[in-house]
């Protein structure tokens, strides 16, 4: 695979084949909106469109906030009355896409500059790939940079650590007609939309990849901490356990998707300790 290479149109994919997916819901913070979408401004390379999932009614404030960009980025709104959650509002965004190639964005991390001109040219460059990420730079509340969080590279790499869930999932870019090949994200799915589409995608023999360079800013902050309750670090485990086992990674890997579960019921402040004590045993730190 090439990593670095100069842009190429192969006659099926250029610099406008692409559509970004995001949602937005009532809870989400203005200025973090604000910065995401600053950054999609000053992409090196402009995407399509921008197809915006408003995942039911929304406070004035992030209504104008979408307006004041809308010319700028080409954003298109699709309204779902009711928020059913992130896998339902994904799915119908999916469906407005209409470029081939489909970059992730969550509406509280910041691209950066050259993240669509370099995950473009790698799908370009590797047709075979239906879907590539990228490794990111965590930053917390107030935008602070922290550590560089990596991920396997090379799709057997990926595969094997697909248990651990071994992809950002605002950083992916992938195929659009391979996604909804597999039947596009589990809409009823609250959470964790992502990691279930991973192991459908595996087990339908699509090509990974991930980018080993930062291309995004990801959002890591205590609320982050706060919303992995006992129910969705459960939801996390059976997720993994059948995905896994579907995969054919085997019992131990699909026992192993478990560990959040139990970390879920030691006291908050310990759950933040225990998680920073074991990133360096984390399996998905494989270096290229």
């Amino acid at each position: 695979m090439h990593w670095k290479k100069k842009l190429v149109q192969d006659g099926s994919i250029t610099l406008n084949n692409v559509s970004i997916l995001a949602s937005i819901y009532k809870g989400e913070q203005p200025h973090y909106f604000e910065k995401c979408l600053e950054s999609l401004v000053n992409q090196e390379y402009k995407a399509s469109e921008v197809v915006l999932v408003e995942d039911g009614p929304l406070p004035k404030e992030l209504l104008t906030i979408i307006e004041s960009f809308r010319s700028r980025l080409n954003i298109i709104t699709v309204k779902v009355l009711e928020n059913k959650g992130l896998g339902n509002a994904l799915n119908v965004g999916l469906e407005k896409c209409s470029q081939p190639l489909v970059a992730r964005m969550d509406t509280d991390d910041i691209a950066c500059e050259s993240r669509l001109k370099v995950q473009v040219a790698f799908m370009a460059d590797n047709p075979h790939i239906s879907l590539c990420g990228s490794y990111s730079i965590e930053i917390d509340a107030e935008g602070k940079v922290g550590r560089l969080r990596t991920m396997p590279v090379h799709h057997d790499q990926i595969v094997s650590n697909l248990w651990t869930n071994p992809f950002i999932h605002p950083s992916v870019m992938f195929r659009k007609d391979a996604v909804l090949g597999v039947g596009g994200y589990d809409a009823n799915l609250s959470r964790r939309q992502d990691y279930e589409l991973w192991f459908r995608c595996a087990v339908n023999k699509l090509q990974f990849a991930n980018i080993p360079k930062p291309l995004i800013y990801y959002r890591f902050t205590n609320e982050t901490h706060k919303k992995q309750s006992k129910s969705v670090c459960l939801l996390q485990a059976k997720i993994g356990f059948k995905g896994s086992i579907n995969a054919g990674l085997g019992v131990l890997k699909a026992s192993l998707c478990y560990i959040p579960y139990i970390r879920s019921f030691l006291p908050q402040k310990l759950q933040h300790i225990v998680y920073n004590s074991l990133k360096r045993f984390d399996p998905r730190n494989v270096k290229e």
